[in-house]
């Protein structure tokens, strides 16, 4: 059985030369009621190319804070595929980290180096 080559296969014509280009779309509106990103309202319908490739939209890229050749966490979850930029992650770990430790400890740290700094400054 004869292979073809990927040029000669007709359900793509519409596609080639195209490549991952993207089709405008709306911004991504986040409703800041809810926890972001989730809710009906904020999901797109992606398609899966070829080797398995999703195109992430730009403005969705811009929500997650990513650009070309960032690295993102993957995770499944209940059959979910999650995407996680590590400047959000950070953010997140943070948030996470002044709910358990409370603002006051970062608070007195910020008094305590004020403190110093005036100390040295009187000399």
């Amino acid at each position: 059985m004869a292979r073809r080559k990927k040029d000669e296969r007709p359900d793509d014509a519409p596609l080639r030369g195209r490549g991952f280009e993207e089709a405008p779309q709306a911004p991504f509106v986040v409703d800041t009621a809810e926890k972001p990103g989730f809710g009906v309202a904020n999901r797109l319908r992606l398609t899966l190319g070829p080797g398995g490739r999703v195109v992430i939209p730009a403005a969705l890229r811009e929500a997650m804070q990513v650009e070309e050749g960032d690295a993102l966490l993957a995770w499944l979850e209940d059959g979910e595929l999650h995407l996680l930029s590590p400047r959000v992650g950070a953010r997140q770990a943070q948030a996470m980290m002044k709910g358990l430790l409370g603002s006051g400890l970062a608070d007195d740290l910020i008094k305590d180096r004020r403190r110093e700094a005036e100390a040295e400054a009187r000399g």
